[in-house]
């Protein structure tokens, strides 16, 4: 059965359970936050910190990181994870929905969104709203997401997710809303021949936990390493690197 769950991704747990058989892909998850490692500031905004997994790195990095997340069963698991740790403040609320102005107050330098923009359905607005909230001049907004608009799929539209994007599609967003692209590159090229024998064999609407380990032993310990050496073409998702401009758009 197809379940399109883009307009109730934060009402159900499927999202919750889905990042708890994710987190057991340690080693991919390590490869993602080390494209953001460099850029990780003082004062950081978590833009959908989940169940924690990125979270409690960060708190051990940065003076300040504010996290927004609005479902209440990952909230549960973040408050498990991250406790009441003095360098962490939660609002649990969609993006849309905080206070502008207070978000800017805070003066952030990193803005992180790792496997959020793609829920987001204005994702334009979210982008312009990061460019206006990175506040010093060597601020970065770091994005990672879903890559390859043809593998969209059951899966995809189970997690929430209203889109996949290409290099072309996400350098044109950061360009309308004033971010500078200093990185914009694929990963994982494996992963995605997997994600696409799932969407159009398989047919799974779910994360699988076999998958997954078989990934992380067989896979992750060349293939991830590889990629410093050797940039991919194409690739199971898009990292993106930007600053806020300075130059004023015409």
């Amino acid at each position: 059965m197809h379940i399109d769950r883009r307009y109730i991704q934060t009402q159900v747990r499927f999202a919750t359970d889905d990042l708890t058989t994710m987190r057991e892909a340690r080693r991919y998850q390590g490869h993602v936050f080390s494209f953001f490692r460099p850029y990780i500031g003082a004062r950081v905004l978590e833009v959908g910190s989940g169940i924690g997994t990125t979270t409690r790195i960060l708190i051990e990095m940065a003076e300040r990181v504010v996290g927004i997340e609005p479902n209440r069963a990952s909230i549960a698991h973040l408050r498990q994870t991250v406790g009441h740790h003095p360098a962490f403040t939660l609002h649990d609320c969609h993006l849309e929905e905080c206070d502008r102005s207070q978000l800017v107050g805070e003066r952030f330098d990193t803005i992180l969104c790792i496997n959020v923009l793609e829920h987001i359905e204005d994702d334009q607005a979210a982008l312009r709203g990061f460019a206006e909230i990175a506040q010093p001049a060597d601020a970065h907004v770091l994005i990672f997401v879903p890559a390859v608009e043809a593998a969209y799929g059951r899966l995809d539209a189970a997690l929430g997710h209203h889109r996949r994007y290409s290099r072309r599609t996400l350098a044109r967003m950061f360009a309308a809303a004033g971010l500078d692209l200093q990185v914009l590159r694929y990963t994982n090229p494996i992963g995605l021949l997997g994600w696409m024998f799932n969407t159009y064999v398989t047919r799974n609407a779910a994360h699988s936990a076999r998958q997954i380990a078989l990934f992380e032993m067989l896979v992750a310990p060349w293939a991830l390493p590889l990629e410093r050496i050797v940039p991919v073409p194409l690739g199971l998702s898009l990292v993106a690197v930007g600053r806020p401009s300075r130059h004023p758009r015409r």
